[in-house]
């Protein structure tokens, strides 16, 4: 029997305290791929707002509870490259 896992498409709106430039790069590392894989995370996209350089937007799709389970191991690792976790506004989108 096999079970059906929901995929979810999240948008993440965050604040950095380093340039995007500087963000973008352990963003888009290997480590970083390596990581997002080792939760069937797929980043779509990443960005900077125009009118605020420290507000960026994450966009990916995952297995639902994958995005949390994420955060939880890789939070300090995510902190310690200028993301402040606590300005994180998550929203939730599902194909049906």
């Amino acid at each position: 029997m096999s079970v059906l896992v929901m995929t979810v498409t999240t948008v993440i709106t965050l604040k950095i305290n380093v340039p995007f430039s500087e963000w973008v790069k352990s963003f888009d590392s290997d480590l970083g791929a390596q990581r997002h894989a080792e939760f069937g995370i797929k980043p779509l996209y990443r960005g900077v707002s125009k009118a605020d350089r420290s507000k960026i937007v994450v966009i990916h799709q995952a297995p639902e509870g994958a995005a949390d389970a994420f955060i939880q191991k890789y939070g300090e690792w995510i902190s310690s490259h200028g993301v402040d976790l606590s300005t994180a506004e998550v929203g939730e989108w599902l194909e049906e």
